[in-house]
């Protein structure tokens, strides 16, 4: 988990500062909105997350991981997309804003979740009771 998450985080600072680099170099700032958000949601929110999980384990193999890590990669460019579209005076651009920035929302709660449960546990100790279980029933 934390590989994936790390690799897509990178696709999005890549991606950030290529826009970062597109609007210094026309002098147009106007989707420094999208910028940010891509450059903080996607790229510093998704490293520390990978950082996370990388340091405790038992959080990267939970179903929570894999919830948040979906919703996050789903909701992130809906709500970068729907921001453009605002910024732009598209429209239906809010619910789609409305909708990427709820689904980002809810992979957030899904970390958090997944912060109280499992930051402080340890797979060894999870896993080694039934071990023990096992070993006990085939003797």
């Amino acid at each position: 988990m934390a590989k994936n998450l790390l690799r897509c985080a990178v696709l999005y600072a890549l991606f950030g500062i290529g826009m970062g680099i597109v609007m210094a170099a026309s002098g147009d700032f106007t989707n420094k909105g999208v910028h940010v958000h891509i450059n903080l949601v996607g790229w510093v929110s998704m490293a520390l997350m990978a950082m996370a999980y990388q340091v405790f384990p038992a959080m990267a193999g939970s179903v929570l991981a894999k919830v948040q890590f979906w919703l996050h990669n789903l909701g992130l460019p809906l709500m970068a997309g729907g921001i453009y579209a605002v910024l732009h005076h598209l429209p239906m651009a809010e619910p789609v804003v409305g909708s990427g920035s709820l689904i980002v929302a809810l992979a957030f709660l899904a970390f958090a979740i997944n912060v109280w449960r499992n930051a402080g546990r340890s797979v060894v100790a999870e896993t080694a009771p039934r071990r023990q279980a096992t070993a006990l029933a085939a003797a």
